[in-house]
């Protein structure tokens, strides 16, 4: 299995859309983490750069980050379609590979892609977000990281489920992109709320849930006149449906599922 995973970087860094996708992605982290950075909020008349401020910094990083997940999709769907479009799978056979560390060599490249997302969100943020600068606090609310991390992952194994079934890049990207902005929200309309709260991309994507920036301004400012207390109560009672750990532990049985299906159907795929 080294062997084969070994062989699967060395190709996955030899391509030029690999870096050009991963640059892509760094580039558009920073730019956006910058702006956060010089972004103020307007409370009561009270201006306040709350977007990054502490302990509720990392939640904002990792909901930041998330926006260009699809980036990072896409390019997984790319290298895992190259592999049957070139007869890569094909060749590996040949040469000794089984279809078992094949596929675990996808799986390996999978997990570090979403590793890499950590790397980068924690360094990019410790490096410009000048509110990190400081060692007090510094890993209240780290934790979201690395959930950002599981949720790389869910959206990893539903690209994955589906290049193993089409096994072409085009019809995944199309399959993939009307999947998460059509199908599940049409099916969602039509299922009681406490079932379409469960559905795989619903649940995948509120593991980065937007800060409630309302409710943190709310809080820095609870202590003076700039707030009152009906406000406070009003913003206190706006929660989310279902709660981060719920949503953490269907997560990783959703992916696991779509590994497993990925896993049964390259086994049986013709190369």
């Amino acid at each position: 299995m080294i062997r084969a995973v070994k062989a699967e970087l060395i190709k996955t860094l030899g391509y030029a859309t690999f870096w050009v996708l991963i640059s892509l992605h760094a580039l558009l982290f920073l730019l956006v983490l910058t702006i956060a950075n010089k972004a103020t909020l307007n409370f009561n008349g009270v201006e306040s750069n709350i977007l990054l401020s502490k302990p509720y910094t990392w939640g904002t990083v990792a909901w930041l980050a998330s926006w260009f997940n699809l980036i990072l999709a896409l390019l997984f769907i790319i290298l895992c379609g190259n592999d049957f479009l070139f007869g890569t799978y094909r060749r590996g056979l040949l040469d000794g590979f089984s279809r078992n560390n094949l596929f675990k060599a996808k799986l390996s490249l999978l997990i570090l892609i979403a590793f890499y997302v950590v790397v980068l969100v924690t360094l990019i943020a410790l490096f410009a977000t000048p509110v990190l600068s400081s060692w007090e606090n510094l890993l209240t609310g780290y934790g979201y990281i690395l959930v950002l991390f599981i949720q790389m992952l869910g959206y990893f194994s539903i690209a994955l489920l589906i290049i193993v079934l089409t096994r072409n890049i085009a019809l995944t990207i199309i399959v993939y992109l009307l999947y998460f902005a059509l199908i599940e929200p049409i099916i969602r309309l039509f299922l009681p709320d406490s079932a379409a709260q469960l559905m795989p991309v619903k649940i995948i994507s509120n593991l980065t849930p937007m800060p409630d920036f309302l409710g943190i301004m709310a809080k820095q400012f609870s202590q003076t006149d700039s707030i009152d207390a009906n406000t406070l109560n009003t913003i206190d009672t706006i929660n989310n449906s279902t709660s981060l750990t719920q949503n953490i532990v269907v997560a990783c049985l959703y992916i696991a599922i779509f590994i497993v299906l990925s896993y049964f159907t390259f086994k049986r795929k013709d190369f």
